[in-house]
């Protein structure tokens, strides 16, 4: 295994540069998580239906699926700061222009303009800390980078819920414009930027079939539709029974959420200790528990268990997964590798959506529920397998 140069950083500026880039992008997922749960809610009201809401987030993920592997490779050869910046500044421009939408269309729109913006930060910013992570630590430290993401997102539809109950879905926009901007003047400061390392020559085909990411790649495409089935379909199911408020499904998400960064904070240790693939089959197999449990226990006790298993089976398998991706990144480039496994989840949020759209239209929200579900249930046993 080639060893990226940058892991011969000293242990100070190592830090330094993690605990940075983790504040921006707290930020940045703390302001997206005001509006997306929130979103459904408010598409609707202007006369969405169940494929408008699915098309309104799979634009999201086409741009990311068209612009992913794009980033992913100019960072690897460019640098990674400059696009995190570019992406940052998209994001605030953007959370503005939500305000001035006033149709279905304006709005599918902007989300994929966010998707553009959005494969300039996530990915880049794994793949940044992946440069400096030391061999052995793949697990500890990528999996503690990770959960900047769900602290962010745990806490943001909590905050986006109580904003709208008390203000108005523009006051939750104006949210997220100012935390894109706090992310921004935090990289902007903080992050050095770094010179790319040895630029390394990867075939498509040999990074697309590298036997490392193939587990990844998986379960990117099973995360998307399991997570996009409990963050968008979760609140149309709370508006048509009438049971929980805007601030309950907040807080419903931030068990999910929050949950999911405390177990990853644990399990990021055992994943350089244990058999990575068991980790993950442990974690998909309590996926899909939390998801067949919604359409047989309905109300906000009931949502919230289900919320804490999911998020429990995310912490387990997440750190195992960014694992083998940030191993499979010092062969081919981190960047390509981060690049290629985002752009499975991107393709999955493409397609999810539409799917369970679909689905809700013909067959009923629980089967929704029920679908995503029996999907993980085979995706465990297929993680098994891979185990031996």
């Amino acid at each position: 295994m080639t060893e990226n140069p940058k892991v011969l950083l000293d242990n100070q500026t190592r830090s330094r540069i993690f605990f940075s880039l983790y504040g921006a992008v707290f930020s940045a997922m703390l302001g997206v998580g005001i509006v997306i749960p929130l979103l459904p809610r408010y598409v609707v009201t202007m006369g969405a239906t169940g494929i408008w809401i699915g098309a309104i987030f799979s634009a999201f993920a086409l741009a990311r699926v068209i612009f992913l592997p794009v980033f992913g490779k100019l960072s690897d050869n460019y640098g990674r700061r400059k696009l995190i910046l570019i992406g940052l500044s998209s994001y605030s421009i953007l959370s503005v222009l939500y305000i001035l939408a006033g149709t279905v269309f304006e709005i599918t729109a902007l989300r994929f303009f966010h998707g553009i913006a959005s494969a300039m930060i996530l990915p880049i910013a794994i793949a940044y800390i992946s440069d400096v992570t030391p061999v052995g630590g793949e697990g500890k430290f990528i999996g503690s980078f990770v959960s900047s993401i769900y602290i962010g997102m745990s806490f943001g539809p909590f905050i986006g819920g109580l904003i709208l109950d008390y203000f108005t879905m523009n006051a939750v926009f104006f949210a997220m414009a100012l935390l894109s901007l706090l992310a921004l003047t935090t990289t902007l400061l903080y992050v050095p930027d770094i010179a790319p390392g040895p630029v390394i020559r990867s075939s498509f085909k040999s990074i697309v079939f590298h036997k490392a990411l193939q587990g990844p790649i998986l379960y990117q495409l099973m995360y998307a539709l399991a997570n996009g089935t409990f963050m968008v379909f979760l609140p149309i199911l709370a508006i048509r029974t009438g049971q929980i408020s805007a601030t309950g499904i907040g807080l419903v998400i931030l068990v999910s959420v929050l949950s999911t960064t405390v177990f990853q904070s644990l399990f990021s240790r055992f994943s350089d200790n244990f058999r990575r693939y068991h980790l993950i089959a442990v974690g998909v197999g309590m996926i899909g528990a939390s998801l067949l449990i919604v359409p047989f226990f309905q109300g906000l006790p009931s949502f919230l268990i289900a919320a804490l298993i999911m998020g429990i089976g995310r912490g387990i398998s997440l750190p195992a997964m960014y694992a083998l991706v940030t191993d499979a990144g010092r062969e081919i480039g981190q960047g390509s590798a981060s690049g290629l496994v985002n752009t499975c989840l991107a393709v999955g949020m493409i397609v999810a959506p539409l799917l369970s759209g679909t689905v809700m239209d013909y067959s009923g929200i629980f089967s929704v529920f029920l679908l995503s579900g029996l999907i993980c249930v085979v995706c465990t046993m297929i993680f098994c397998r891979m185990g031996r």
